[in-house]
This record gives C-alpha cells, sequence and structure tokens, in this order.
C-alpha cells in the first residue's frame, strides 16, 4: 500500500536515532525548567515575583493555616471563659503552646495535612484531626501535668466547617488587602499625584472624541486621575470583614444542645470581634458574603480607574505626547529596531481587564447561596 501522507506513520516505522533523541530532549528539558514556567497560568508564572506577598495571605496554605488558627483560638476562648462545664482552664504556657502551632505552620504542616485529608476527603475535618493529634503530643513538650491533652473533644466544639471557613477567608481577605493590597494602592496614588505637581505647568492639547480641543495641563490631567483613585481607596480602607460562628443552619442549635443556659449569641461575638472581624449577628450556614461582594466591587472600581489611567497614557505616547526611554539591552521588536512598545501600559490593561473578571463574578455571585447554603 503507498504511504498517505496524513496517517500518521505506525509506531516504530521510518525512526531513527536521531528521531528518538529529538522526542527525548524535550522531556528532559521540561524536568529542568524551573518551577514558574511550569506554571498553568501567568500569575503563578511570569508574574509570580508581582504577586509573591499575596502568597502568604491568599494561598491554600494560608487558608489552612487560618483555618488552625480559628479553631485554636476558639479552643482558647471556650476554656477562657468557662463556657463548657468541666473544661479545664488553659495557664499561659498552654496558650502559648496552642499558638504556637499557628505560629509554626510551616510546608511538614502542608504536607501533613494533605496526607490526612487523602484520608477525610474533608479539609476542614483533616485540620481538626491535625490540632487533636497536636493536644495529644503536648505532654512531650509540656510535661505529663499538662490538661491540653483532657480539652482534645472540645476542638472544633459545635461548630460546622462553615463557622471556621468563613471566620479564616475573613482573616486571609483583610491580611492582603491591609498588609499588600492597600499599602501598593497607596503608593500608586502617591506615585501619580506626585507627577501631577511637578508638571501643574506643563501645557498640553487636551482631546475630546480624539480630536483637538483647549489647552490643559499634563499635571491636571493626572491630579483628575489621582484624585479618582484616592476615592477608591478611602472607601477600600473603611471595609467591614464580617463573620460568624453560629452552627449548621445559625441557630446555635448544637451549642444550646451541648451546654443550655448558656448566651451562645453574646459568646460568638465576643469571640469574633476578638479576632478583629466584625461580627454578623444573622446568617443562614453561611456568613452572607454582601462584605466580600462590597470589597470587590469597590477594587473593581479602583482598577477601572487604573484601567482609565493606562489607555490615557498609551494614547498620549501614541501621539508623541510622551516619549519612551529604552532601556539598555531592550528590543522593541523582532524586526523594527526603532521601536519601543508601550508594553507596560498594554499589561496593565489586559492585567486589570482579567482581575475584573474575577472579582466581577464573585461580587455578583457570592451574595446568592440556595437556601442555607450551596457550593
Amino acid at each position: 500500500m503507498a504511504h498517505d501522507p496524513d496517517l500518521p506513520a505506525a509506531p516504530g516505522a521510518g525512526g531513527t536515532d536521531d528521531d528518538a533523541a529529538r522526542t527525548a530532549a524535550p522531556a528532559r528539558a521540561r524536568r529542568r525548567l524551573a518551577d514558574t514556567t511550569l506554571a498553568l497560568g501567568p500569575l503563578d508564572g511570569r508574574y509570580r515575583a508581582a504577586v509573591a506577598p499575596l502568597v502568604d495571605h491568599l494561598s491554600e496554605a494560608a487558608l489552612n493555616r487560618e483555618r488552625v488558627h480559628v479553631e485554636v483560638e476558639w479552643l482558647i476562648h471556650l476554656t477562657s471563659h468557662h463556657v463548657v462545664p468541666g473544661a479545664p482552664t488553659l495557664s499561659s504556657e498552654e496558650r502559648d503552646h496552642l499558638r504556637a502551632i499557628v505560629d509554626e505552620f510551616d510546608e511538614r504542616t502542608v504536607a501533613e495535612l494533605a496526607a490526612t485529608e487523602r484520608i477525610t476527603v474533608h479539609d476542614v475535618k483533616a485540620v481538626e484531626y491535625l490540632l487533636k493529634r497536636r493536644l495529644a503530643e503536648a505532654p512531650q513538650a509540656l510535661g505529663p501535668d499538662t490538661v491540653l491533652p483532657r480539652v482534645t473533644e472540645l476542638v472544633h466544639f459545635a461548630c460546622t466547617s462553615e463557622d471556621v471557613n468563613n471566620l479564616a477567608y475573613a482573616l486571609m481577605v483583610r491580611g492582603a488587602v491591609e498588609q499588600v493590597w492597600l499599602p501598593a494602592a497607596r503608593a500608586l496614588v502617591a506615585d501619580v499625584a506626585a507627577l501631577a505637581r511637578a508638571h501643574a505647568d506643563v501645557p498640553m492639547l487636551a482631546r475630546t472624541h480624539g480630536q483637538p480641543a483647549t489647552p490643559t495641563t499634563l499635571g491636571k490631567e493626572l491630579a483628575v486621575l489621582a484624585h479618582r483613585l484616592h476615592r477608591q481607596v478611602r472607601r477600600i480602607e473603611r471595609t467591614e470583614y464580617l463573620g460568624k460562628l453560629n452552627g449548621a443552619t445559625g441557630t446555635y442549635g448544637a451549642h444550646v444542645a451541648a451546654v443550655p443556659g448558656v448566651d451562645w449569641p453574646a459568646v460568638s461575638r465576643a469571640f469574633v470581634e476578638g479576632l478583629g472581624l466584625t461580627w454578623n449577628p444573622l446568617t443562614t450556614q453561611i456568613e452572607s458574603h454582601d462584605w466580600q461582594a462590597e470589597l470587590y466591587a469597590d477594587v473593581a472600581r479602583f482598577n477601572r480607574v487604573l484601567h482609565n489611567l493606562a489607555t490615557d497614557v498609551w494614547t498620549y505616547i501614541s501621539l508623541g505626547y510622551f516619549a519612551q526611554v529604552r532601556g539598555q539591552g531592550t528590543v522593541g521588536s523582532s524586526t523594527m529596531p526603532h521601536k519601543v512598545n508601550p508594553i507596560r501600559f498594554e499589561n496593565a490593561e489586559a492585567n486589570l481587564e482579567v482581575s475584573n473578571a474575577l472579582l466581577d463574578v464573585l461580587a455578583s455571585t457570592l451574595v446568592t447561596s440556595r437556601l442555607q447554603r450551596d457550593l
């Protein structure tokens, strides 16, 4: 039969040692590549350095650390306030030992949790089991007289998974916003405002509908953008991070059944506010997520103003108002050596659009959940 060029060759047919070598070489190269070049998306790939400060707040490891944090503080809260009859009071040394579990959360803890979750097939239950193991091991560090093994069954007391999760996520998002996003946003606004002041008297022909209009100054146009960005930053600075701890359907049912006569809403409020969050007094099984929708809408609005800045500067470059400085050794085009492309502003546009696509879908969907909850 004649060879049909549209059909693949049979395995081994016509192959040579060179063919095998060419096939094997890419596989070896892939194994040698750095982790960032093997990422499925650019955030953990080429832009990893830009988002690296968020890893400590928004990664899966950070989520599990905050889950442990919430479980530890709930255990301390229950014992410190003598909520459960017969539960021993923890010494300061024992409380410090518990909090050290959070402080020492590392790669080994992550691996241990992953191994446990492969058995439980439940992430929050894996956290509960981890903490119970640490309590059982406490005598090795604190001596045989420690009461920590006796409070093992108070871990996750009366909680549903969402009691732990909503608080963990609130702590994560608050940390990311207050420690990473807001400082970066404030610095950006300050830079734009400084440029506005420095170029307050630089004349520029304004354009409406893309056509020449009347004179303005570069400083004034930058000041408009700085003012708009600053307003959005102020809104985000006032964000309330809400949390709840009220059981499987928001009724404190398990709490009251286990220990009747306790003012459980007051206990819950003191605990949530002790974490630095705002207590949500009325929820279903889940915290309602309205605060998240509000925050993400505000961040998306900031992004849209920033997108406006990027497109305006791109246009000023195109019009010849601004000139770009070529970095030593940089190449603007593989075939046109005279070009310097405004790639920073184009990247900013695209990344802001991707960011807003995610923020918009979260803001529009987090506020709805069927009955008590859905996924």
